[in-house]
C-alpha cells in the first residue's frame, strides 16, 4: 500500500498496536466461567469475535442485561494485567517511518481514555501521536462518533486519511469517516474473517506485508 496520498493516519490501538488478543480471550473465558458458558478455543474466538463488543457477548449467551457488570469485570481483570503485554513487532518502525514522512499519527480507540494515556505513555509511544482519542467509559462502544469529533476538532483531511485496525469494526469506522482503511490480521480477528467480511485486497498479516508488498 501506497502511503504517498496520506496526511493523516488514525490507529486503532488494542489488537492492532499492542498484542493484547490473547489476555482479552482469557479474560472471555474467566467470564464464561462466572457465567457458566461453553468456552470456546482461541482460533474459533478470533474467527467469531466482531465490535460492538456487547453484539459479540450477546451472541455466546452473555446476557445482555448484566453488560454493564460484564464490561466493568473485564476492566477490572484487564487492568493488573496490560503492563504484560507487548507492543507488536514492526509497529515502532513504521512510526517512525510515518512521522519522519510528516504523516500525523492519532489513536482512535473504544478504550476508556485515561487508561489509554497511561498505556501510550507506558510503552513510551507519546511522541508519534498528535492526539488519543479514548472513549470516556468501559463499553466499548462504537468509535465512529468519537472519529467524527476528531476529524472535526482537528480538520482532519479525511480522503487524505488511513486507518489502521483489526476488527470489522475499524473497515465500518473508516466508512463512516470517509477514510481509507488497512486491517492487519495480527489481532484480535483471524485473517479469514477479515478477508470474507471485509475488502480482502486491505487485509495484511502485518504492516511489513501491507506496506513493502
Amino acid at each position: 500500500m501506497n502511503t504517498n496520498k496520506y496526511t493523516t493516519i488514525i490507529w486503532d490501538w488494542n489488537g492492532t498496536i499492542v498484542d493484547d488478543s490473547r489476555l482479552t480471550f482469557d479474560i472471555y473465558c474467566e467470564e464464561c466461567e462466572l457465567y457458566n458458558l461453553k468456552k470456546m478455543d482461541f482460533d474459533e474466538y478470533k474467527k467469531r469475535f466482531y465490535f460492538p463488543v456487547s453484539k459479540f457477548y450477546e451472541e455466546v449467551g452473555l446476557p445482555k442485561e448484566k453488560y454493564r457488570q460484564i464490561a466493568d469485570k473485564f476492566a477490572e481483570l484487564y487492568r493488573p494485567k496490560w503492563n504484560e503485554i507487548k507492543v507488536h513487532q514492526q509497529v515502532h518502525e513504521y512510526l517512525t517511518k510515518f512521522k519522519n514522512a510528516g504523516i500525523s499519527q492519532f489513536i482512535l480507540s473504544a478504550y476508556e481514555q485515561n487508561e489509554l494515556c497511561d498505556m501510550v505513555s507506558f510503552f513510551d509511544l507519546r511522541e508519534y501521536f498528535t492526539e488519543i482519542a479514548g472513549v470516556y467509559d468501559n463499553l466499548a462502544k462504537s468509535k465512529v462518533q468519537r472519529g467524527k469529533e476528531l476529524i472535526e476538532s482537528r480538520k482532519i483531511d479525511a480522503k487524505k486519511t488511513l486507518m489502521i485496525g483489526d476488527t470489522p469494526h475499524d473497515f465500518e469506522v473508516a466508512a463512516a469517516l470517509g477514510a481509507d482503511a488497512l486491517l492487519l490480521s495480527w489481532g484480535t480477528v483471524s485473517h479469514e474473517k477479515l478477508a470474507q467480511t471485509c475488502d480482502e485486497k486491505i487485509v495484511f498479516r502485518n504492516l511489513k506485508e501491507a506496506f513493502e508488498k
